[in-house]
């Protein structure tokens, strides 16, 4: 209740009264009335609350059934939360006085903060019945027709409360409230401004119209009107979160994490600043102190089923996969229809191999929100893994339909199209991989990045971008450019470098680290087969461009002795840091049944495992690791040897570009490269594929190995 209305309300006199007598002439007892209401109206005015319930009390005292002493009362039992005793009072008062305008706009007032709507409505209504031109009253029903959910109603009442009083800040913030809510944000920055331009100090329309601003997708105003609004009110914590989410949103995440911590210094119980500063703590990799934050904030809210999940997400993302599940079924008990939290779920059953229960986790999420990009994509990739790859498209396309910007989707629909041996498609979505988090981003040089144009007279520098075993498989592709004209600068890693100064590419090399010479163009390493339109028929021979060293090849001959029995070279291991390491990698003690085949010696070409070999073979197996500094020592070892078998790494690229037979093992669901239902490999021709059958049955796969070893030991004797 504003100072203009308690002067409606209590018609302030100019003097004070002395205390209410019973007894007096009617006419001088309700002069001191009326002097006691003036003078409790400017207590009440004041904000001194005590004094001015003290004196309505008085002159109740006096005249029990005076309306405005009862009103006041049930406003200041309003103002302190006590709304039912509010109620109690107005209604007393309007019983007294049923045209009383002002007691059916509060008695409005105490109903809304009860929660009991409709009745509110009704008190609003019979204010204005009384008196069609109070601007409050227009207001106050708008703020109820907002709540209720009639938001063209609201908009309608904000509007007649303006038209009566123009200058009415909080009418023109409250328009402004509702029309966010109908989609209307550009009307509803004009209403904050125009409540500001009245009440500059009006912090919550400072508030507002940031969040309108961050609507709209204009972070740095959204940022400079909160700071607007904490120029008003330091300590407005909301302020503070919602400067860090524009902050977050513009990846600043450093001062992000600093808002939010000071929205929680303002406010330490405020929630949802605690789970947002999780969130940029995440983004930032800071896990632990995430963790922490998200527990912070469930302490406070323990129905917090938004902060629920993104604890999950942190957990998922420290590999602690069984509490991640627990968050995220600790989401789903609170709110079942919580969409994403079903499809992060999925997520990490599916990285506990769940793949049947991630599925379901999935299709879940889409039945509450068959618009969740993310989830079809999702529920795309685990298809994927259990060689669904017709659903698997189906999903993909759908995630694409639905957000043509996800990266991820397209650059997997890419790898499954190259997968199923579509390279006209599968290049194309697979440039897509750039923005996606899993690959490093582009390297921004000054030159153009290669078109596929002519390249005659001119320099081109070429960079690997992922894998060793992706520099072995597709460097094929530079003496093709060098065919058609172009000066070939080459960056080579520095493990592969020897190697690639001894061979057919030796010219023009670059070694990892070190600044190229001027170039006109650029280009990854594997943009070249798109350029170069290859597709299954059309890849390159790999048997120009690399052989092993002859002085190295002869250093091992004398190393490895005289060849007696059939020299087999094995390794089980990829690079630990590869995302999918865990399918493609197995345990070193499953290849133990090929030691003890007779006529073979095995050799370990297995590096980086801390003599693993000897540990796990035994005499059974010749670690040659200590020798293997690089990757020109492996391949002069591989020059001495019978054949390789190796998982999916950068020693079965090596064996098969020396053209020495390979023998890759191959996951149920293998990467792009291998193709599918197929023993051989167009990129190598003297690699023969052993696939699992089953998902994670590498016993089968190494019982295969063993039979066509001992095959080809019968046949080599004959």
């Amino acid at each position: 209740m504003d100072r203009e209305e308690q002067r409606r309300q209590g018609k302030l006199a100019d003097k004070a009264p002395g205390k209410p007598v019973t007894g007096q002439p009617e006419p001088q007892r309700q002069l001191a009335i009326q002097q006691a209401l003036d003078l409790a109206v400017q207590h009440h005015a004041a904000g001194d609350l005590g004094k001015a319930e003290g004196i309505y009390q008085q002159v109740l005292q006096t005249d029990p059934s005076q309306p405005v002493a009862l009103h006041l009362l049930g406003v200041i039992a309003h103002q302190v939360g006590n709304n039912d005793v509010a109620v109690d009072l107005i209604t007393r008062a309007l019983a007294i006085k049923p045209d009383f305008a002002e007691a059916h706009n509060n008695l409005g007032n105490a109903l809304k903060e009860l929660g009991k709507l409709d009745e509110a409505v009704a008190s609003f209504l019979k204010a204005l019945a009384i008196n069609p031109e109070f601007a409050e009253a227009h207001n106050n029903l708008g703020n109820v027709f907002k709540e209720l959910g009639r938001l063209d109603e609201a908009v309608a009442g904000f509007h007649k409360a303006l038209a009566i009083k123009p200058d009415y800040a909080g009418a023109h913030d409250n328009l402004g409230n509702t029309l966010i809510e109908l989609g209307r944000l550009e009307e509803a920055a004009a209403s904050y401004r125009k409540a500001l331009a009245i009440n500059p100090d009006l912090a919550d329309a400072h508030y507002n119209l940031g969040n309108v601003f961050k609507e709209l997708g204009r972070p740095d105003e959204a940022v400079a009107s909160f700071h607007n609004a904490l120029a008003v009110k330091p300590d407005y914590a909301e302020a503070h979160s919602k400067i860090g989410r524009a902050l977050h949103d513009l990846g600043k995440l450093d001062e992000a994490a600093a808002s939010y911590r000071k929205a929680i210094a303002a406010k330490p119980d405020y929630a949802e600043a605690h789970n947002n500063l999780g969130n940029a703590l995440q983004d930032l990799e800071k896990l632990d102190e995430a963790v922490a934050s998200y527990r912070k904030a469930l302490a406070i809210k323990p129905d917090f089923t938004v902060a629920h999940n993104n604890l999950g997400n942190a957990l998922k993302e420290q590999e602690k996969l069984d509490e991640a599940v627990a968050s995220y079924l600790q989401a789903l008990a609170i709110n079942p229809d919580f969409a994403e939290a079903h499809s992060n779920l999925g997520i990490a059953l599916k990285e506990l191999e769940k793949l049947d229960e991630a599925v379901a986790s999935y299709r879940k999420a889409l039945a509450i929100k068959p618009d969740l990009a993310d989830a079809h994509y999702n529920l795309g990739n685990t298809l994927i893994e259990l060689g669904r790859l017709d659903e698997a498209v189906a999903s993909l396309d759908r995630a694409l339909a639905l957000k043509p910007d996800l990266a991820d989707a397209h650059a997997n629909i890419g790898m499954l199209q190259l997968l199923m041996g579509d390279f006209q498609n599968g290049w194309e979505h697979f440039t897509w991989r750039w923005r996606t988090k899993d690959f490093l981003r582009p390297r921004d040089y000054r030159e153009p990045f290669w078109d596929g144009g002519k390249l005659a007279g001119k320099t081109i520098f070429v960079y690997p971008e992922q894998g060793v075993g992706d520099v072995i498989q597709f460097s094929r592709y530079l003496p093709l450019l060098a065919a058609g004209g172009g000066r070939v600068l080459f960056e080579v890693p520095k493990a592969l470098f020897r190697l690639y100064a001894g061979g057919g590419l030796a010219e023009n090399l670059v070694k990892a680290g070190e600044s190229p010479p001027p170039f006109d163009c650029h280009a990854p390493l594997l943009d070249l087969p798109r350029h170069l339109k290859t597709t299954a028929e059309t890849i390159p021979g790999c048997s120009s461009y690399l052989e092993a060293a002859g002085e190295l090849k002869e250093e091992w001959a004398n190393r490895l002795g005289p060849l007696t029995e059939f020299r087999v070279g094995i390794a089980w291991a990829g690079n630990p840091i590869h995302k999918n390491d865990h399918n493609r990698s197995i345990e070193a003690s499953l290849f133990r049944p090929l030691t003890e085949i007779p006529g073979i010696s095995i050799y370990s070409l297995q590096v980086g495992r801390n003599g693993e070999a000897a540990r796990v073979f035994g005499e059974g197996a010749a670690d040659l690791a200590p020798h293997l500094t690089d990757y020109a020592e492996t391949a002069a070892a591989i020059g001495n040897l019978d054949l390789v078998v190796s998982v999916d790494t950068s020693v079965a690229h090596l064996a098969g570009v020396l053209g020495k037979p390979v023998w890759t093992l191959l996951a149920f669901m293998p990467d792009w490269r291998w193709l599918l239902e197929r023993d051989d490999s167009p990129w190598y021709p003297t690699m023969r594929l052993f696939r699992q059958e089953k998902r994670g049955d590498w016993r089968r796969v190494i019982e295969d190995v063993g039979k066509a070893l001992k095959d080809r030991l019968a046949n080599t004797r004959e």
